[in-house]
């Protein structure tokens, strides 16, 4: 392993020409821009490698049972194959990307390279971690370095940013792909292997009164004042109580080691200025942290919005209040101490000379959907703390180097174990 390593080099200038071109095509999701043009892209480079490709286009009634607001824009998982047989080491990258907002320097689709760093939106998240993917497989591939049997394959795939559903779940569920490892290749930069995620609940307080005339607000129930002091109960009420529940394992930000709660992201309601709003709704972004459950965060919800509407005396005054989940997403991660974390350890070792940090995302992730099959699976993958969906979005060039080296010394540690089967590394596996 060692020499083909020596001889596994990364081309620098491969990898900049490919995160530029993947940021210069605005896969801007909701609702899904640019997604067959990507798909293409994504292909047409790895068959130049020498991979064998397959793209897949998701049925339409899948992506609309998810994302009714995505009608006719067609979603594509790309999937590549180096080498045969198992064991199979599998890479994935999500190429959909937030919208750029305000703020931005520059056209944020038209990338910038300056002193290391490659700027645009989606370079941090994620597409300098597919562009440090390519080119690890084309150090792979140039250099003839798969020892034995196995396979390193690499799915691109849509929706990460809206839930993954149409993305990495469907192609879970349908068999498109069935690797044995896993390396999901978001920002946790180079130094730090994210072994899971927080969950989420997210779901809708609506509050319905009565419409009536401006000139008569006597003759209405506002809504909007309603939604306030709901708001209000709830901010002083039942967000003190989520400091009391923590999770022992370690996360990226010891704040994040509680739930949280974030409400108002949106809102919906009202008509005019001299109407008095008959419905309001707004937004709640609940944070599960490992050790809860979905099904009682969700009736913790409930029941805090129902004693909200009770105690502001809402209730009495002729309001209805309810609370609806909208989605829902566990928390889920592997051991620190599991063999494939432990041997993905040893490749960051030797390679980069560091010991990495084993710790839990404070956001959501695709690793998930592996997570919960029981299919050992960590994120690792360039980037720059905090720099992920904000205005000049930017990933270092040496981050981008520095994971596509440890992604090739990674496949080349599963593939030399190939004629002993994967088993070995799953021993003493314990995913939730």
């Amino acid at each position: 392993m060692a020499e083909g390593f020596q001889r596994a080099t990364i081309d620098r200038d491969y990898l900049l020409k490919v995160v530029k071109e993947l940021i210069s095509i605005p896969t801007v999701n909701p609702p899904g821009e640019r997604y067959e043009e990507v798909s293409t892209y994504l292909r047409d480079s790895m068959r130049e490698l020498g991979l064998r490709v397959e793209v897949v286009k998701v049925p339409d009634n899948i992506v609309e049972q998810y994302y009714s607001w995505a009608r006719g824009y067609p979603r594509f998982i790309v999937i590549g194959r180096l080498g045969k047989g198992g064991p199979v080491l599998h890479f994935n990258g999500h190429y959909d990307v937030v919208p750029p907002g305000q703020g931005w320097s520059f056209d944020p689709f038209k990338p910038r390279l300056l002193e290391g760093r490659v700027y645009g939106r989606g370079a941090s998240d994620m597409k300098g971690g597919i562009a440090a993917i390519l080119a690890a497989l084309k150090a792979l591939a140039e250099y003839d370095a798969l020892p034995g049997n196995g396979t390193v394959e690499a799915a691109f795939t849509p929706d990460e940013e809206v839930g993954g559903e149409t993305g990495v779940k469907y192609m879970l569920d349908t068999g498109l792909a069935k690797p044995d490892y896993v390396v999901v290749a978001e920002p946790s930069t180079s130094e730090k292997i994210w072994i899971g995620n927080r969950g989420a609940v997210w779901g809708v307080v609506k509050i319905r009164g009565r419409q009536a005339h401006g000139s008569y607000p006597w003759l209405g129930l506002n809504a909007f004042e309603a939604m306030s002091e709901i708001a209000v109960w709830l901010k002083k009420n039942y967000v003190p109580s989520l400091s009391r529940k923590r999770t022992s394992l370690p996360l990226d930000d010891p704040r994040a080691s509680s739930p949280t709660l974030t409400m108002g992201g949106e809102v919906r309601g009202g008509a005019k200025t001299n109407i008095v709003p008959g419905y309001y709704e707004f937004s709640i972004d609940r944070r599960v942290v490992p050790g809860e459950r979905l099904t009682d965060v969700e009736e913790e919800l409930k029941r805090a919005v129902e004693a909200a509407a009770r105690e502001t005396g809402l209730l009495s005054q002729g309001f209805q209040v309810a609370y609806e989940t909208t989605g829902k997403a566990e928390a889920a991660w592997i051991p620190q101490n599991h063999p494939f974390v432990e041997l993905a350890a040893s490749a960051i070792r030797d390679t980069l000379g560091i010991e990495p940090k084993r710790t839990i995302c404070v956001g959501g992730l695709d690793t998930r959907y592996y997570q919960e099959r029981g299919i050992p699976a960590i994120t690792y993958g360039p980037g720059a703390p905090g720099a992920a969906h904000m205005p000049d979005e930017y990933v270092p060039v040496a981050e981008m180097e520095k994971t596509a080296r440890v992604y090739v010394a990674l496949a080349l540690r599963i593939l030399e174990r190939a004629g002993s089967g994967p088993a070995g590394l799953h021993e003493g596996s314990s995913v939730v």
